[in-house]
């Protein structure tokens, strides 16, 4: 009863950090849109991030949804599931990104945190995950099958 609780409080948690960073990125935020001139010795490895992304406003709306909608998907236990592995996909890529670019470490530690309840949220969920995968193969379908005889050809 008490890991069920911790469970929620967990989506929720991380819901909430994706709901804001989705919506803020689906409300064309975050990344850097317009004209720019950037040079990679005077903009630091976050800015030419921004900057990228921010050259395809689509781009920078797709990827607003693609953390939006399974942050959603988290807030209903029947969904939460799907939200959190989707959701793991989305945040294991920003963490990488977030370390190789040097962003600063309290955007780091949010999304490494986010990464790790995702992960922490499948493997409660483990069960749930193996029975939608991977179907057990019954006795008697796991016996060897009998030889036959060559056909004549």
């Amino acid at each position: 009863m008490m890991v069920s609780r911790v469970m929620t409080v967990v989506r929720f948690l991380v819901a909430a950090v994706f709901l804001a960073y989705g919506g803020l990125k689906i409300a064309g935020g975050q990344y850097f849109y317009g004209d720019w001139v950037i040079d990679k010795k005077t903009v630091p490895g976050p800015g030419l991030v921004w900057a990228f992304y921010g050259y395809s406003p689509f781009y920078g709306v797709a990827t607003g949804f693609f953390e939006f909608v399974p942050a959603v998907l988290l807030l209903f236990r029947r969904t939460a599931t799907l939200g959190a592995l989707a959701l793991f996909a989305v945040s294991l890529n920003v963490t990488l990104m977030d370390f190789a670019f040097g962003f600063p470490v309290p955007a780091t530690a949010l999304v490494t945190t986010c990464t790790v309840l995702c992960g922490l949220l499948l493997w409660h969920d483990r069960q749930r995950l193996l029975a939608a995968f991977w179907r057990p193969v019954s006795p008697a379908r796991s016996r060897k099958p009998r030889s036959r005889p060559a056909s004549r050809g």
